[in-house]
Order: C-alpha cells, then structure tokens, then sequence
C-alpha cells in the first residue's frame, strides 16, 4: 500500500476530510464558513495533487544538490529488496512479482473507471448545459441588464458574464466554466427589489468560482470512486458553498431581510427541479430537507469567529495531512545487486510478461567464467578436476552455466567462483541468481 502513491493521495485527502469532521462542531460555533471551504479546497488538493511523488523526487534530488544538508535532515536509506512488490530485468524478459501483477491489475482497473466516470460526467453536464441554453430563448428586459452590470461592478467581478432567461428553469442557476452564463426564470420588472438578493447570490458564485471548485470535486469522486470520503467531500461543497454564498449575500442585513430571503428558497424549494442542475451552482445547490435546514439554522447563527484558533486548527489539519503523504514510500530502483547490503537477496517472481524490447544480454558460451576485470573464459565442462602438481594462483569472478530444456525454455544460473589463472581449475561458490526463460533468446 505505501508503494501506491494512488491510493496515499486518496488517504491524505480522506484524513483532511476526517479532520474536518471531527472539529466540525468546533468550527460550527468558532470559524466562519470561508474557513470550512478553505478547508475543503485543501482537501481537494490532496486528493488530486500527486503529493507523495513530489516529496519522493525531492527526497531522491535532495542529497545531490545539497550533500551536507541531506545528511542532517534525511536518514541513510536502508536498502532492503521488498520482491513481494517488483520488477526484475534479466536478458529480454521482465518479470513481474505475483503482488506487483494484482497491483498493476487493480491500478488498470481503476484508471479504466475513472476515465469512464470522468466521460459520463463531461457527457452529462454538456447535454444539461445545452438544455438550459437552448430554452433560453426569452428576451431579458434592459432594465434587468442594467441591474445586473450594476451587481456585477458592486462585487469587483472583471470576468464576463452573461444573462439568460429560461421558462426551463425554476430557480437562477449559473453554468459556464469559460464564460459564466447566469440564467434566470422568467420576472416582472415590477419585482426586482424581490429577487435582487438571489442575482447576488449568483454573482457570488461567479466571484468564488464555485462551479470550477464542484467540477474538481466531481473530478475527485471520478478518480477517488471507491472511497466513500469523496463522495462525502462532494456533497459538503456543494452545501457550504451555498451557505458561504448566502453570507456574503445577507451581511450587515436585519432580521426581517433574513427572513424574507429564507422564505424565498423555501418557495424555490416547493418548485419541481430538473435533472442535471447537479452540473451548476445556484441557490437551489444541495435541494435536500437537510440541506436547507443547515443553511436556514446557518442564516439565524451569529457567531464570534475565533480567528486565531482557526488559523491554529487549520495549520494542525494541514501537518496532520502532511504526514500521510509522507508515509508514502516510492519502490526501490536497484540497477545491480552490488547496490544494496543484502547481497544473499532471495528473488521469487512467479511469472514474466514475456520478451520485452530492450537490450539482450548475450551469452558468449554455454558455460563460462567472467573476472572482475570483465575477461571472459570459455569453459568446456562443469567439472572441476583438480590439479595437484599446479600451484594455484586463483581470481575471483563469476561462474555462468547455460541449460536448455524440452520445452524451449532455457536457464541461466549465475555463481560466485574462483578461477586458477595457470591451469583454469574452477571453484564453484554460492548461487547469486537464476533465471529462466519460458522460450530460450539465446
């Protein structure tokens, strides 16, 4: 598990998202709404964001640029092969642990459905979007245009925005993550002053970026599928993005105002919604009983925010999250045994992908020795007959046996072996690796 860095990006998002959980209550009394959305973005970061392959890069890039540095804050790695998870390169073949090939099986699996879900998701709101778009056929008044600029210069948004109006919609939606088009049921002029807080609201959204902020959360539900916590992440932004836009709308108004604006999403709610509003942001976002009793409950609530603390939660959530990333350990690349410490390594993959396109080590003779120096002996039989009248002088090497079998396959045994440079007597040492081909590339 620590060697996916998939499914760690999927912890560390899900740990943001438990954090939040838990100090809810707190923040619920204490923080305001623009923190807990803060705290969802940063949640979505983690989920998206490959943090784990980053802080590996930096860990392996680390002690070449700055040798002095790294040794004080990184500890000397401890080279031990895991081969329950590995590749190993022999000749023309890779093989692959029995582990390694559930894991690459399991990632395929994955990433085929988060590119399907992806897919469904662009299919989905393209065909909602048009909907809403090719019923928007009503004329806006000019009065209503003019209003609107004047809403939209109040809040500093420099982005263009459009206005439509739509029989098709029950309540203001806004879609467009290019061009943001707001659209809105079809109002007298005469009831402007009625509805000018929910243009705002929709405005406000544009302003946040609301609706990119949902897409990324929908992207996270595609790529995070199998956790649940992304699908709690979704639903808890489409509900505080709501309830953040609705504080910014009521600010520094009175009771009365308050309750005008919570009786206008009830008479929004008792409306009969369309399919594929889940695509846009609007005021009827997270159309639940629940949904809009937080929002309601939300709307009477005034609180004493405790900045500070929320500064101080916020940073615990981000180390608490932090280190889950840094549990993640990228898999270890060995070019030669001689690397690591544990030269008796015992390596057991149970199957290979087959010839692979990559060099071929050749075999000069069906057995031979090669020194240190890189010489290779050819030698004509495995035995080894002493001889006592030679005064041995012998050098290290390595001792390379090549068998073939009926079916086609073949093997190749690699030993550690002295070799006598006067009369060429050979000592067969301990077995350092074998390797065997299902068809002989030889």
């Amino acid at each position: 598990m620590v060697h996916n860095f998939w499914f760690m990006m999927s912890l560390s998002g899900s740990v943001i998202l438990l954090l939040y959980i838990l100090t809810y209550p707190v923040a619920r009394r204490y923080f305001s709404l623009a923190w807990r959305y803060r705290i969802l973005k940063i949640a979505i970061m983690f989920y998206l964001i490959p943090f784990p392959v980053f802080l590996s890069l930096i860990r392996t890039q680390l002690p070449a640029d700055f040798p002095e540095a790294a040794e004080d804050i990184l500890c000397g790695p401890e080279y031990c092969l895991n081969t329950k998870y590995g590749i190993y390169r022999e000749g023309g073949s890779l093989y692959v642990s029995s582990k390694m090939k559930g894991m690459l099986i399991l990632l395929a699996v994955l990433g085929i459905l988060s590119c399907v879900i992806v897919l469904l998701h662009i299919s989905r709101y393209r065909k909602a979007s048009r909907i809403c778009l090719k019923y928007s056929y009503l004329p806006v008044g000019q009065k209503w245009q003019e209003y609107f600029q004047e809403l939209k210069t109040g809040l500093n948004i420099k982005r263009k925005v459009r206005l439509f109006c739509s029989e098709y919609c029950t309540s203001p939606v806004t879609t467009g993550v290019i061009v943001p088009t707001v659209i809105i049921p079809p109002w007298n002029v005469e009831e402007r002053e009625v509805y000018q807080d929910v243009i705002r609201h929709e405005l406000v959204h544009i302003k946040h970026r609301d609706l990119q902020i949902k897409f990324l959360g929908m992207l996270v539900i595609a790529v995070h599928w199998f956790n649940p916590f992304a699908h709690i992440l979704f639903y808890e932004i489409s509900n505080i993005s709501e309830m953040y836009c609705d504080s910014v709308v009521l600010r520094g108004k009175e009771e009365k105002e308050r309750k005008a604006y919570a009786e206008l999403l009830l008479e929004f709610a008792s409306e009969k919604q369309y399919t594929g509003m889940e695509y846009m942001v609007g005021i009827m976002g997270g159309n639940s009983k629940r949904a809009f009793k937080r929002r309601i409950l939300e709307m009477k609530t005034v609180r004493k925010n405790r900045v500070f603390l929320s500064a101080v939660v916020m940073v615990l959530i981000c180390m608490l999250g932090g280190l889950t990333v840094c549990a993640y350990d990228a898999p270890l690349n060995v070019d030669s045994l001689e690397e690591t410490e544990r030269q008796d390594q015992v390596f057991d993959f149970q199957f290979t992908l087959g010839e692979a396109e990559i060099e071929m080590e050749e075999l000069p003779y069906e057995q031979f020795f090669t020194d240190e120096d890189g010489n290779v002996y050819e030698l004509k039989s495995e035995e080894n007959i002493s001889k006592s009248a030679c005064t041995h002088r012998y050098v290290a090497g390595t001792y390379t046996p090549h068998s073939r079998n009926r079916e086609g396959g073949c093997t190749v045994t690699y030993y550690e072996a002295r070799r006598c440079s006067k009369c060429s007597n050979v000592i067969k040492g301990k077995e350092i690796n074998t390797v065997t081909y299902k068809k002989c590339p030889h």
